[in-house]
């Protein structure tokens, strides 16, 4: 009867170790570690770098051929405001950037929300929204 006790009390504990790994691993990789959330949104700190700036430019850039008209002038990349990214099939950009409607001579600029999803290694890059804030 003890030996049928003992065998009970190691696959019960056997068992609480693989749930707890479990959980544990699971914690990690939804944002218990320092990544942030899987999938989640997490915030651009460096907003000058050059990667973060390509995409800005990018993003302006595609907004002003999509665009195009005799009446409207194209607007100019200024800077990244602020953004965030998110990893998914590739990196999805959210990023806050200043611009200039390139036929006034307005300095301060207007803000607009720009998404970019960008995939390098399939060199793919696609505007998907680009609204005035």
């Amino acid at each position: 009867m003890a030996l049928q006790f003992n065998r009970n009390l190691a696959g019960t504990l056997f068992s609480a170790v693989v749930i707890a790994s479990f959980f544990l691993h699971a914690s990690a990789s939804l944002g218990g570690g320092k990544g942030g959330l899987l999938g989640g949104w997490s915030r651009i700190t460096d907003t000058k770098d050059s990667k973060v700036v390509e995409i800005g430019k990018f993003a302006v850039d595609q907004y002003n051929e999509e665009s195009k008209s005799e009446y409207k002038s194209k607007l100019v990349f200024k800077r990244v405001v602020k953004g965030e990214t998110q990893v998914v099939a590739g990196t999805n950009y959210r990023l806050v950037i200043s611009a200039t409607d390139g036929g006034r001579r307005s300095r301060s600029g207007n803000k607009y929300l720009a998404e970019v999803w960008d995939k390098p290694w399939e060199n793919f890059r696609n505007l998907t929204s680009f609204k005035k804030l």
